[in-house]
């Protein structure tokens, strides 16, 4: 089970009582330590975090909540994760640690960075089964904030990307991200130039450096993890591009695909038992979590249609997706 910092708390308890609502008893319906976000550093699990976001939007009667939630924090807020990306000299190396090391501060959350055409593209995913609408608002917010603190506050990103439909009130996310804000796409991120990449990170400090390294040297990071997982992780983060591909997968890897296959039969498993699981993972939250049709969460995992969608999920789940929607609405 993932497991995130309770960091990702920070606010909760004030912005639930502005609407009226009781975080203490929010916090115990979803089986989480009432006193949970006066500790930091403490390990809690992200499913139950994901669904009293949920829970609470919906008693608040708001679906700007994640959106909020996310103006309470800044680069601080992700703990260690901060001290190490802080100083590195630019935005590129600043992103690179910042991914790298990521699961210290929040085990279900993927970052990917890609480039295409002189476009930078920053996406993100949040793992785990069920509804992750205010989840992924939050973490889309605090990356534009922490893009922000990077490269100043005249930054602005080319454009805003997001999986959930269309909210009712646009105003708060225009105003959040300064940007054009367009939803339900087929992956929640920002676009922005690539040459902001090799910008100066205004928030570096030269004399800090040789410390920041020290700590990172003592401190897992994403190399540390096994290769099947550095490929579910990459994979959550691929999929939204439809060119999940073992080729492609092996690149991004550094390895080649020959040499990716022997370590992962080593590891007991093969990139398309992992691509399978990643796409379960995915397609039971695009059924619990969004409006789309088969045919869009088909052409959002990468099959060729509806119908080679519905009879690849029968085949794992014993029924076809909307049966299994039906059940889990039930």
């Amino acid at each position: 089970m993932p497991t995130v910092r309770a960091a990702a708390l920070t606010g909760f308890g004030a912005l639930a009582r502005s609407y009226g609502l009781d975080p203490v008893g929010l916090l115990r319906a979803a089986g989480l330590p009432a006193d949970a976000e006066s500790d930091p550093d403490r390990r809690l699990p992200t499913g139950p975090i994901n669904r009293m976001f949920e829970q609470a939007a919906e008693l608040a009667g708001t679906d700007d909540f994640g959106l909020r939630l996310a103006e309470l924090r800044g680069f601080s807020n992700l703990g260690p994760v901060t001290l190490l990306a802080r100083d590195e000299p630019d935005i590129r190396s600043a992103l690179a640690i910042f991914i790298s090391y990521l699961p210290l501060h929040n085990e279900a959350l993927i970052i990917d960075l890609s480039e295409h055409d002189g476009l930078a593209i920053l996406a993100c995913a949040v793992a785990g089964d069920g509804p992750k609408v205010q989840a992924t608002d939050v973490a889309v917010a605090m990356l534009h904030r922490i893009l922000r603190q990077l490269l100043g506050t005249g930054w602005q990103a080319q454009g805003v990307y997001l999986e959930r439909q269309r909210p009712v009130r646009l105003g708060p996310f225009e105003r959040a991200f300064s940007a054009r804000v367009h939803f339900a796409q087929d992956f929640s991120g920002i676009a922005f130039p690539a040459a902001d990449l090799d910008q100066p990170n205004l928030l570096a400090e030269a004399a800090l450096r040789p410390y920041t390294a020290q700590l990172r040297a003592a401190l897992p990071g994403l190399a540390d993890l096994s290769l099947a997982e550095r490929i579910r992780r990459l994979l959550r983060a691929m999929l939204a591009g439809g060119r999940c591909t073992a080729p492609l997968a092996a690149e991004r890897l550094g390895l080649s695909r020959r040499t990716m296959e022997r370590r992962l039969a080593g590891e007991g498993t093969t990139f398309h038992a992992l691509l399978d699981e990643v796409r379960g993972e995915v397609a039971r939250g695009q059924l619990t979590g969004s409006a789309r049709s088969n045919a869009e969460i088909a052409g959002l995992l990468g099959f060729a249609s509806s119908a080679a969608f519905t009879a690849w999920f029968a085949q794992r789940h014993g029924q076809p997706p909307q049966a299994w929607r039906r059940g889990q609405t039930a």
